[in-house]
């Protein structure tokens, strides 16, 4: 005790709140954001002929660049689109490609209005439009007829199947054979012209065929009369599908080539429209920027000299900064330095108590540090204790029983009564847990624990997971009789319980092995009992068929 006399309650919480922290910050917070704030009117005050011109600038110039750069990426994006409109080879690929146009046209229109465009501007948009229609239309004639020739291609390839069905059917002669050559000569020709890119060769093609569709006629007659009728209605679906002059294969492939053409010349013609109105507005764009950066300068300078106004101020405002920032480091900063050496010593046990000097919240904050270490160390005391049990089952855990079995063995040895370890080994685990995934062999693991727990009723018994599927028993003051007795009743258990293991090579349900190892007295010796020699008890039951007991002191088993 000390031999000072305790200052009265009102006098304490007079010199607390004299020496309140919190209130020397606020304070000082508070003079400097009155200072800030005469700053920043001060600064208003220069500056309100700048916000003018920032806000001119802002209302008419800005939003017209602005404008103008939209409306130039729209048009980047609807140059994308008609690309793909052009290369689109199917009608699904067209209808994506004109929607995505439309959405850009639409954009365009949207900006346009937005932005007054001259009339030229919208006269040339609309010319645009006008021109993708064309565009759109003429890449759905070249999708029909693409069409139209994938179907005459395939009706080509059936047509020669039905042929080669024919002449297989009939013997071979040396006038079928003919025939079928300079007919398939005729089919693979045929399907070239879906290769060919150049009119002249179409039509230099069309005079081979021609030829030989002649050919072909005269060498029918020379077939035999069951193949004639064949040979000439197959002639004549050939021809119709190759040489017709509106439908056929020939006929197609040239009007496609002169659509091509006209897609390929139209789709120029678009991208030139599209650069044209870009450059236009990108010349309108640089001329509202060269605008823009004019007014920027004056403004500049405006601001320049609103700076040098503002900076005898700001200077002010500095130092008085520096000042706070002065006693923040002093007051504080280094306490709080002190008071985390301070708590770190004491977390690695080479601090005692944990003291701040002063009549502050630091103080305060000092004195809860160290009513928290004092709580931690009660906590670590209680983890400590937690940590001798098994996280799964919650029976003690290894660590538990090593202590449990060296405690028992000295008590064993003073006492002169018999001891008897148990390991307990759970059969063929590893197939229940492939079989039953390992959830379900957790909730197996807890009820093995449960269910041997029940079959030690004395409060001295002690169970433990001694690791995986192994759990290992102590029973003091247990001979070997009491512990065939237990190791019957832990197999009779769980042959009642009926576990099921389905993949278990010795039952239909768990079962379990358990190896015997018993200290007792002979010829007034004590034995004592060891885990090793009830491993080796329980490896001889495991190995001897599983489900039963074996001592290692006779051999016997169950």
């Amino acid at each position: 005790m000390s031999s000072q006399q305790t200052p009265p309650a009102s006098k304490r919480l007079q010199l607390r709140s004299l020496y309140s922290l919190s209130g020397i910050i606020n304070l000082s917070l508070v003079t400097l954001i009155i200072a800030v704030m005469l700053l920043a009117y001060t600064t208003y005050s220069k500056l309100s002929s700048f916000e003018q011109s920032l806000n001119s600038m802002m209302d008419k110039s800005l939003p017209s660049v602005i404008q103008s750069g939209k409306l130039y990426s729209q048009m980047n994006l609807l140059l994308s689109g008609t690309e793909q409109l052009s290369m689109a080879n199917s009608e699904a690929m067209r209808r994506i490609a004109t929607n995505a146009i439309d959405r850009q046209l639409e954009g365009l229109d949207k900006l346009s209005q937005e932005n007054q465009q001259t009339y030229h501007n919208t006269s040339q948009l609309s010319s645009l439009e006008r021109e993708l229609d064309e565009l759109n239309t003429l890449v759905e004639q070249r999708i029909a007829i693409n069409n139209k020739i994938e179907r005459l291609t395939a009706k080509l390839f059936a047509l020669q199947r039905q042929i080669n069905t024919d002449l297989t059917a009939s013997p071979p002669t040396t006038a079928s054979t003919s025939w079928s050559l300079l007919f398939s000569q005729i089919m693979l020709l045929s399907a070239e012209l879906t290769s060919l890119d150049q009119l002249s060769e179409i039509r230099q093609r069309q005079g081979n065929l021609d030829s030989l569709f002649t050919s072909l006629s005269e060498r029918a007659d020379a077939l035999p009369a069951d193949l004639q009728q064949s040979a000439q209605l197959a002639i004549a679906a050939l021809s119709e599908t190759v040489l017709h002059p509106n439908s056929g294969l020939i006929a197609l492939r040239q009007l496609q080539l002169k659509i091509l053409g006209r897609v390929q010349g139209r789709s120029n013609f678009v991208r030139n429209l599209i650069a044209d109105y870009a450059r236009l507005n990108e010349f309108e764009s640089h001329q509202l920027n060269q605008a823009v950066l004019g007014q920027a300068e004056k403004t500049s300078r405006l601001v320049e000299q609103q700076i040098k106004q503002a900076s005898l101020l700001f200077i002010i405002v500095l130092f008085a900064y520096v000042g706070f920032a002065l006693f923040i480091q002093r007051v504080v900063v280094n306490r709080l330095k002190t008071l985390n050496k301070q708590v770190q010593q004491r977390s690695t046990g080479e601090g005692h108590l944990i003291t701040v000097s002063g009549r502050d919240e630091i103080t305060e904050l000092a004195k809860s540090f160290e009513r928290f270490a004092t709580t931690i160390e009660l906590q670590k005391n209680t983890l400590e204790e937690m940590s001798l049990l098994d996280a799964l089952t919650g029976i003690a855990n290894r660590r538990a029983f090593d202590d449990y079995y060296s405690q028992a063995l000295n008590v064993a040895s003073r006492q002169r009564w018999p001891l008897t370890v148990l390991l307990i080994d759970v059969d063929y685990f590893k197939q229940y847990n492939d079989n039953y995934g390992h959830s379900q062999g957790d909730v197996c693991l807890k009820q093995v624990a449960a269910l041997i727990k029940q079959q030690m009723p004395r409060k001295t018994d002690t169970l433990a997971r001694y690791g995986g599927e192994e759990f290992a028993v102590l029973l003091p003051d247990t001979d070997l009789e009491g512990a065939t007795t237990v190791a019957r009743n832990i197999l009779d258990a769980f042959k009642n319980a009926q576990f099921p293991h389905d993949f278990s090579g010795v039952a239909d349900h768990v079962t379990v092995s358990i190896g015997i190892s018993v200290g007792q007295q002979q010829d007034g010796k004590i034995t004592l009992p060891s885990v090793e020699a009830a491993d080796k008890a329980l490896y001889k039951a495991k190995r001897t068929g599983r489900n039963r007991w074996v001592n290692d002191a006779d051999d016997d088993e169950q």
